[in-house]
Formats: structure tokens, sequence, C-alpha cells
């Protein structure tokens, strides 16, 4: 199938809706902890609860998008999306936002789940790699813009706006969508409803050894980016004295590395493999592991190492994420939207783990933050050290 800029724009539109959903408000976590009477724990709790929910509820959308179609499940992401979008627009109390957040993350991870699967009914590996990427690489302008438009607002309006904002951009997705994106997967290769069936491809899942390999290897590096948008309001904002406009700034430089080695991988993957670049990937991702391994016994170190350490290692997920996604769904052909399903889960699952054990970790210092990070990034080393090594360049071998 040919690549055509309106599909990029429309599957990076799609799969930026959660980035959008989580970095547009992170600016206004203290207002909102203000306005709504709360604590700033309960606030970063909105992240935290939306990780989970989004994690949970994408091990039965992935099944069901394999039974229902591409299309049917994307379109029903939407509504969902966009309703808790409204919910939170409208919030007065604590208890009613995380009530809103929690279908605005069951849309999410209806709509993401979904994408990639949709992508690998088109595509094979290495071209799946490339236009995984590159729908990445559009999907990153999400979390570079997102909180300097969240700034933005909280600044001349209300954090209301913020929701409201992100729900305009949830249809005009919706609207292209529609327009643009066939169903892609035939009624003669869906499954039928069956949960022993179902029960039975995780299983199959969990026994596969390499797939599981990168599979882990992805959702630990993507761990250390959750603690990273958990933990950073706090640590630049209030523990660094960062203004709000600035804190966009910063956390958009993260971003624009992340894209540029995107943009890199797509250009290279077709010559050099998804292997060779995911494995350069994780060593400059483990080399910035311990730096900020380091710089968390240092008591308060300087924001400019914080930040060095920390650009070093979010900018390799662009090498990362979208290679390991790649290595893990050639091996489930038929089981695209179950496979997408379970990693998905892995990855914000044990992002929401992390995520929440660093707001419980709150100490006053970068402390949490800094060794989140840095567990995350080792253990994504390990991980495919110990599992993945001796499934390099090796072809695919069919479904779970």
């Amino acid at each position: 199938m040919r690549i055509s800029p309106s599909l990029l724009v429309t599957l990076g539109l799609l799969s930026g809706l959660t980035p959008f959903a989580i970095d547009m408000y992170l600016p206004s976590l203290p207002a909102i902890a203000q306005d709504l009477d709360s604590t700033i724990e309960m606030a970063q709790l909105t992240v935290t609860l939306y990780l989970a929910i989004f994690a949970l509820a994408q091990l039965f959308m992935g099944p069901l998008s394999d039974m229902l179609g591409r299309r049917a499940t994307i379109g029903g992401g939407l509504i969902l999306f966009s309703l808790g979008a409204l919910g939170c627009a409208l919030a007065g109390q604590m208890e009613t936002l995380l009530g809103a957040r929690m279908v605005q993350a069951a849309g999410g991870a209806a709509i993401a789940v979904t994408v990639p699967a949709l992508v690998r009914d088109l595509f094979e590996r290495d071209h799946y790699a490339r236009v995984i990427g590159l729908v990445m690489m559009i999907m990153s302008l999400a979390p570079l813009l997102a909180p300097s438009i969240g700034g933005v607002i909280v600044t001349h309006a209300s954090w209301h706006w913020v929701f409201i904002t992100l729900l305009g951009i949830a249809l005009v997705a919706s609207a292209l969508f529609f327009w643009l994106i066939p169903e892609t997967l035939p009624p003669e290769r869906r499954h039928p409803p069956d949960l022993g069936r179902v029960l039975g491809n995780y299983y199959g899942l969990l026994r596969h050894r390499l797939g599981m390999g990168y599979l882990l290897t992805g959702a630990f590096s993507f761990g250390g980016m959750m603690t990273f948008i958990v933990g950073s309001p706090y640590v630049y904002m209030v523990l660094y004295q960062v203004p709000t406009a600035w804190f966009g700034v910063l956390f958009g430089a993260n971003v624009a590395v992340a894209m540029l080695a995107t943009l890199i991988n797509t250009r290279l993957v077709m010559r050099l493999g998804a292997e060779r670049l995911l494995r350069l990937g994780l060593r400059v991702q483990v080399i910035a592991a311990l730096i900020l391994l380091a710089l968390a016994f240092v008591g308060l170190p300087p924001l400019w190492a914080i930040l060095l350490g920390v650009v070093l290692y979010l900018g390799m997920t662009g090498l990362v994420l979208g290679n390991a996604m790649a290595s893990y769904m050639v091996y489930f052909v038929r089981l695209a939207g179950t496979a997408s399903a379970f990693s998905g889960a892995a990855r914000f699952g044990f992002g929401a783990a992390v995520g929440t054990l660093v707001s419980l970790a709150h100490d006053g210092t970068p402390r949490p933050l800094l060794l989140g990070m840095a567990l995350s990034g080792l253990m994504a080393g390990v991980s495919y050290w110990l599992l993945c090594r001796e499934g390099r360049e090796k072809p695919s071998v069919g479904t779970a």
C-alpha cells in the first residue's frame, strides 16, 4: 500500500490523542489541585489513573479490534475519548475529574491499541518499522506542543479550557479518520467472540520468549518516559522554580530530540534494519540511565545535569520504542490486535506503576524521578540482553 501523507497525518493525530490528554494539562496540575481544593498528589493521580485504565482497557480493546474490525473499535474509542474530555472540562470536584479521566482513558486505549494493528494489517516488518516510525514522529508533535499549549491556556484562562481544546482535537481526528481510512481487517480474518480463545492467545504471547523480550524492552524504556511525565512538573516548576512557560520549552526539547532520532530511524531502518537501530538506541539509553542513577545520590544536583541525562534518555525513545514494537509484532501476524493490546498494556501498566511509586515516594527532592528513570532504562537493557540477543536478524516465525 502506498504511504500517503494524509494517512500518516491521520494515524499520527489518532496516536497523539493520549499524549495530548496527558501532556497538555501537566502545567495546570498545581492550578487543578488548588481550584478543586485538593493536593498535588491527588492531581498527579489523574495522570497515573489515566495510565492504569489505559493499560487495562487495552487488554480488552485489542481482541475486540480483531473481532469487530479496526474502524468500529477506533470509532467507539473516539466517542468515549470525546465524552471523557467533555466531562473533564465540566468537572467541579476531584472525584468528577477522576471519573471523566477513566472514561477518556478507555477511549484512548481503543484508539492506541488499534492503530499499530491497523498498520500491521498493511505492512511487513521493516516497512512496518518505517511507517510506525513516521507515525510516531508525527505523534511526537503532541508532547512537543502540548505542554506549551497547556501553559498558554492556563496562563490566560481556566484549566477547564485545556480539556475543551482537547475535545476539539479529538473531533478533528474523528473527521479525518472516518473520511480517509478504510477498514483494513476483512471479515474473513476476524476472530469470533471466544473468551477461551482470547485467554489462550494471551498465554501464547506470554510463552513466546523473543516476543516477550522485545515487549519488556519497550515497556521498561517507556516506563522511564512515564516517570518523567508524572514527576517533572514538581521537579521543574516547584523544586527548581522553572516558570510555567519554560516548562513547556524544556519538556519539548526532549521530544524534539526524540523526533530527530525517529527521523533518522525512518531514513536508516530499511538499510540497517530495526534490530541494529534498536541496539544503538538501547546503548545510549543505558548510558543516560547510569548518569541519572549517579545524580540521584548527589543530593540536589544542578538542573543542567538533570536536563542532560533526561534528554539523552528520552531522545533515544525515538530509536527504541518503534523498533522494539516492530520486532515484537513481526511474530504475531494473525494476532495483531491482541499482540498490540498486550504490548500496550505492558507499557502503560508499567508506566502507571512507576508513576504511582514516584508520587508515593515524594520526598521534596528529584531523587524519585531520577531513580525511576534510571531503573527503567537499566531494566530495558537487561531485558534485551537476556531475552533478545539470540533473535537478532531472525525472520518472522508466523503467529502465536
